[in-house]
């Protein structure tokens, strides 16, 4: 019955899941105890970020998952109206 829902949202806890871990192991998450003052902090990067030439992995990463949660955002849409009708 609602084996559907079930599915989508164990696909989203492994998604999210993988995500933490990627930031884990990229160092996302390594210098907590800086970030927390970058806000209050007057001071500008001295070079200035380089626009990427090329598509990364990460950038096709993020369109996968993008795409993977409008297909999500749908799905449950379609679902819900199949069963409001039915």
């Amino acid at each position: 019955m609602y084996t559907c829902w079930i599915i989508l949202v164990t696909i989203s806890l492994w998604v999210s899941l993988f995500a933490f871990v990627w930031g884990l192991r990229n160092g996302q998450f390594s210098d907590q105890g800086r970030a927390r003052y970058l806000p209050l902090s007057d001071e500008f990067p001295q070079q200035p970020v380089a626009q990427p030439s090329k598509l990364t992995v990460e950038a096709y990463a993020l369109l996968l998952v993008a795409i993977l949660g409008a297909l999500g955002m749908v799905g449950s849409l379609v679902l819900s109206l199949w069963r409001f009708k039915g």
